[in-house]
């Protein structure tokens, strides 16, 4: 074996360990379902996907929870309108940043999201368990 065939060995076998450390570390208490200021959200393993009155997103990727309970993922964000969405209507999704700090007994956390090109972000307080009814916009 030469030394770059070791090289590309080593580099994968340890980005491969990395993946699996990080998927084994995602703390399952996070996983479910949040709502609460009109935003529902729900986590798994894939991910998270978010649904409000007029907006919708997620991230990939299992969360993994700092010591401190904050997390942080990158997805992407878009904001519908009311009524139809025209046909030279711009919908497409942005990127955006999703900071989040669960609470130690786990039952809240707050959840702040900042979409490319909108200042400031926005922040939510959600709740473990709690479904929201989403009225959609009109």
């Amino acid at each position: 074996m030469n030394e770059r065939h070791f090289k590309l060995g080593f580099f994968g076998g340890l980005m491969m360990a990395t993946q699996m450390v990080c998927a084994a570390s995602a703390d399952p208490a996070i996983d479910g379902t949040w709502g609460g200021d009109r935003l529902q959200l729900t986590i798994d393993a894939k991910g998270g996907r978010l649904e409000s009155d007029c907006a919708s997103g997620g991230f990939a990727g299992p969360l993994v929870l700092g010591k401190d309970g904050r997390f942080v993922a990158s997805g992407h964000f878009t904001q519908h309108q009311a009524g139809p969405d025209r046909a030279d209507a711009d919908t497409a999704a942005t990127q955006a940043s999703y900071v989040g700090e669960v609470k130690p007994d786990g039952s809240s956390m707050t959840l702040s999201i900042k979409s490319a090109g909108a200042e400031p972000a926005q922040v939510f307080t959600l709740r473990k368990g709690v479904k929201v009814k989403l009225v959609r916009c009109l």
